[in-house]
């Protein structure tokens, strides 16, 4: 059984409405959880441009700012 569906279980021992926000927060996580980066995604991806090497082109000079009062 997974940590959620174990809270889930938890959840539905409380009184409605607060067995409610429960739930909808662990589905917000289980949403959030979906949308990460896969395992191993930057170990796999982290120096992998094979193409050129590339440039940083100038920048030019900053700006000159009124000071705030």
């Amino acid at each position: 059984m997974t940590v959620i569906e174990q809270l889930k279980h938890e959840a539905e021992l409380l009184p409605e409405p607060l067995a409610q926000e429960v739930l909808d927060f662990l589905l917000f996580v289980r949403t959030r959880r979906a949308k990460a980066w896969p395992p191993a995604f930057f170990e796999h991806t982290a120096g992998a441009w094979k193409g050129e090497p590339l440039e940083r082109s100038p920048q030019g000079e900053q700006e000159e700012r009124l000071e705030l009062e």
